[in-house]
């Protein structure tokens, strides 16, 4: 049976928002989840600054709903601060993307992906 992709599926894989990845730099992290091996894999780079998060990038490998949950996460991201970022959760993607059931797995994946991020702006904070 083929998984069916909601609205914001389409709309976010027919269009996506903010691909790419920002290159090393002051104020630059980046966190990864995932492998190729496995089919699904997330890079996320964002630039910080003044304790938030300015923009962020995203590469997807995988499904269209993978490439859509990047998309979709790279606007939701914007202004959070590294607390707001560690506390979030897949779920908040599952209820905007409305995942089917067999595919949630790969929000943890995205979760994953989001939790080294802001690890990775953890170790730039003193």
């Amino acid at each position: 049976m083929e998984p069916e992709y909601s609205p914001t599926v389409v709309d976010h894989f027919e269009h996506p928002r903010n691909g790419g990845r920002f290159e090393a730099g002051e104020g630059v992290i980046k966190g990864v989840a995932g492998s190729l091996e496995q089919g699904t894999m997330f890079v996320l780079s964002a630039r910080v600054a003044a304790d938030r998060i300015e923009s962020v990038r995203f590469e997807a490998y995988g499904c269209p709903h993978c490439i859509a949950a990047g998309s979709w996460l790279t606007e939701q991201l914007v202004g959070l601060t590294q607390p707001e970022l560690r506390a979030w959760h897949w779920r908040a993607a599952d209820q905007a993307l409305q995942f089917p059931m067999q595919k949630r797995g790969r929000l943890l994946i995205l979760e994953d992906a989001v939790r080294a991020l802001s690890e990775a702006w953890a170790r730039l904070i003193p």
